[in-house]
């Protein structure tokens, strides 16, 4: 406000607001959205995994085959094939991506994170006098 004066302050605020809720809606959406992808990631290399080492196991136990795959993402959608069932069908030794998940997620808002912190690093202080004198330069233009 000792720059802007008294005059802005109100709106200066009001955009530091608008930015904040707006981050408050799109981080957890994106962040969301990021740990979905990674889940469909998942489910696709396991059910190339099962499909490698036993071909009908996902009709079996199922009734949807590993090329039908409409039936499979409505199995996936209602939560009847999940990674967990995925692994009981899967050979002995398959790598549980579970843990896995959240890395995406994670790698991006630690990204995200040091972008901010250096851009808070690169803020200095403004030269008080020079931005006065550039203003007593434009109110002169204007006068």
């Amino acid at each position: 406000a000792d720059l802007f004066g008294q005059k802005h302050a109100g709106a200066i605020h009001g955009k530091a607001l608008t930015a904040w809720a707006s981050s408050a809606v799109a981080g957890p959406m994106g962040l969301a959205y990021l740990r979905s992808y990674s889940y469909d990631n998942a489910m696709q290399d396991l059910l190339h995994t099962v499909e490698a080492h036993d071909a009908s196991a996902l009709d079996r136990s199922f009734g949807v085959s590993i090329s039908d795959t409409e039936g499979i993402q409505k199995l996936v959608d209602a939560k009847t094939l999940t990674i967990e069932k995925l692994l009981e069908l899967a050979p002995p030794g398959t790598v549980d991506p579970t843990p896995f998940l959240y890395d995406t997620t994670c790698y991006l808002a630690a990204a995200l994170m040091s972008v901010a912190a250096l851009s808070n690093l690169a803020i200095r202080p403004l030269d008080l006098s020079k931005e006065l004198k550039k203003m007593e330069t434009l109110q002169k233009i204007k006068a």
